[in-house]
């Protein structure tokens, strides 16, 4: 699917994943990330998780991408509930094979990517593969202009007949000019007596700097066979984190009453930030009478550093209706000198797991897992001229996992599990205080059927999750974090694939969910929708490639994506509306090894808005847009 949807990026393609909605968008300084079942999607490469706050991950690399709802969080590490999405990366092959693509959209949007693999020795023993992408675009929000460039090798080697080493990097560098922090929700989903914003409106001006977001990884696996039944693999990571950002912000309000002027604040900062990784686990599968057991266990440890300044200063106001932006010089801003702040976090987490999968039967499997973390952080926080606050806290957790797997027939599987969860959280309040661990529980029951020899599958399951000491972005201090006491999603997902005859693929997929904060310190709250996470949502897809007769070689693509109104902020003070978007794909394979390709996204030019965070927050969905691409193989 991330290939004929021509989703560039994880969030790209997570838009069709039922109860997936996005909570940040590419334009902006927070991410490309969702809400899966109303929380944070937890993101891991390989197994190894990584910071929500990255960049997205560029599809080029991408082999798979696996979206499992169930329990994680004892083999995953500290999560919280909802889903994890694993990125599956592109490995060594042992044979030679490449391919390259270029592409060319609206708003001067080009794409450029290369995937090349093969063996450096002969038979493979030693492997390689290098995947790159290179994108520069406008956009349709004026002054934007990102520049992306994304390189990933990978080196395989076999240190004999049961034992892989693999030494994988990764590098990714976004350049942003015209960052953009949304807009008020007068004008775009709420009234204004002025009328609609122009849908091209930034609050920036083109002479702010450049905005640089570089992410670097280095990973070293191995993999090693004891017998079929004992396996041992070990992983070591290095991620680098670095931003050098200016964004304006419209928090401080309108300047008048007349919902025409508005009041800017710039948002200044560097950070930088390490994070080291060390995995190792153990599988065994073994008998104890008439049971059979898959166990896994293992032990991982966490080092977190990041290094922060920030300076916020006020800009001059501008006129939404009639902007007038400065194309030769930055505007002059007044530094606010109590909005200075310089932050160091260091945090340690360790983590010993075991989970067992036992057969108790045929038809019947039990999973148990267990959990220990101990966690440790020291911040050292600056705000101002006042002096430096260190705060230190640390906390050890127990979390659990059940599961019940049950088989009637081959075809059909009901299960039902709970699991719990820890996570550390990094960022602090704009007070220098660290916040709690975050807590979680979450309750599944489902069933999946295979029809007609695999033909059709049908999905269907109903959860409870609930989490504490919630950890939000602060609105009123940007860049730093608040902690809302509970919130708790319940509901239930369909979903259905088809093969109905050959070539042709469907796919539909349906979520409900009532997602809530159920207690805070803020009695106004309680009650509240969680933030951009719609009560409906409706997934459809279909895909279909002419085999036989006059069209040999032409594919057929098309979706169909609902999203439900949505709360915009914590104190549901306003909602996003409902919207529609509809996509369609065409290719033509000319040779065996050269393919056309078109594709037409928000095919009606719906206007909708994708997420929020405040009233003056409020991100646009992208025009109509098309793309056409060429892409070889060799």
């Amino acid at each position: 699917m991330i290939q004929s949807s021509n989703s560039d990026t994880v969030g790209d393609a997570l838009r069709f994943v039922p109860g997936a909605s996005r909570d940040g968008s590419t334009l902006d300084a927070f991410g490309d990330t969702y809400l899966i079942r109303g929380f944070l999607a937890n993101q891991t490469i390989n197994g190894i998780a990584v910071s929500t706050m990255r960049q997205p991950r560029d599809s080029i690399g991408i082999e798979r991408i696996e979206v499992l709802k169930g329990p994680a969080s004892v083999l995953y590490g500290q999560l919280q509930p909802g889903a994890v999405v694993n990125v599956v990366t592109k490995q060594p092959k042992r044979e030679w094979a490449g391919s390259a693509s270029v592409s060319y959209g609206r708003y001067d949007d080009f794409r450029g990517t290369v995937d090349l693999t093969g063996p450096v020795t002969k038979g493979g023993a030693l492997r390689f593969r290098v995947t790159g992408a290179y994108d520069d675009a406008d956009s349709f929000i004026d002054y934007w202009h990102r520049r992306h460039v994304f390189v990933a090798p990978v080196l395989a080697v076999d240190a004999g007949d049961a034992t892989t080493v693999t030494l994988e990097g990764m590098y990714s560098r976004n350049r942003l000019n015209g960052f953009f922090n949304g807009l008020p929700a007068e004008g775009t989903v709420l009234p204004n007596p002025n009328g609609r914003f122009a849908r091209a409106l930034t609050l920036t001006d083109p002479t702010f700097r450049p905005s640089i977001r570089d992410d670097s990884d280095i990973t070293a696996r191995v993999e090693h066979a004891f017998s079929d039944r004992i396996r041992w693999r070990t992983a070591l990571s290095w991620m680098h984190e670095y931003r050098d950002e200016e964004g304006v912000l419209g928090l401080l309000g309108w300047a008048d009453d007349t919902q025409r002027t508005l009041s800017r604040a710039v948002l200044a900062s560097v950070s930088s930030g390490n994070t080291w990784t060390a995995h190792t686990d153990l599988g065994v599968g073994f008998e104890t009478g008439p049971f059979s057991h898959d166990l896994v266990a293992g032990g991982e440890y966490t080092w977190f550093d990041r290094h922060t300044t920030g300076a916020t200063s006020l800009a001059p106001d501008l006129d939404l209706f009639a902007p007038t932006h400065q194309m030769t010089a930055r505007p002059t801003t007044t530094l606010i000198p109590s909005r200075s702040t310089t932050n160091d976090e260091s945090t340690r987490t360790a983590g010993l797991f075991a989970q067992d999968r036992v057969a108790l039967t045929d038809q019947i499997k039990l999973i148990a897992g267990v959990r220990w973390s101990d966690y440790r952080q020291t911040v050292v926080s600056t705000r101002g001229r006042a002096a430096a606050l260190t705060r230190d806290q640390s906390q050890t957790a127990w979390t659990t996992q059940f599961g019940l797997l049950y088989t009637p027939t081959p075809s059909i599987s009901l299960f039902a599990n709970r699991t719990t969860s820890f996570l550390p959280v990094q960022g602090i309040r704009a007070s220098g205080e660290a916040l709690k661990p975050e807590t979680g529980t979450q309750y599944e029951v489902g069933a999946k059927a295979v029809l007609l020899g695999g033909a059709f599958a049908l999905n269907g399951s109903l959860f409870h999750l609930k989490r504490g000491d919630v950890a939000v972005a602060d609105r009123v201090s940007p860049g730093f974090l608040v902690a809302i006491g509970e919130q708790v999603a319940k509901g239930f997902e369909l979903s259905a694939t088809g093969r109905p005859i050959d070539g042709l693929t469907l796919y539909a997929g349906y979520a409900y969910m009532d997602a809530k904060t159920t207690e805070d310190n803020d009695a106004a709250l309680i009650g509240k929708r969680i933030r951009n996470t719609p009560e409906h949502s409706v997934v459809l897809r279909g895909d279909y490639d002419v085999r036989t007769g006059p069209l040999v070689g032409v594919s057929f693509g098309g979706s169909a994506t609902y999203t439900g109104d949505r709360a915009a902020d914590i104190e549901n003070s306003f909602s996003l509306p409902s919207y529609w978007r509809i996509d369609a794909q065409i290719g033509y394979a000319v040779t065996r090894n050269v393919k056309l390709g078109a594709s037409l996204e928000n095919l009606t030019d719906e206007r909708y808005y994708s997420n929020a965070y405040s009233l003056f927050e409020v991100w646009p969905g992208a025009p109509r847009t098309w793309r056409v691409n060429l892409t070889t193989k060799f």
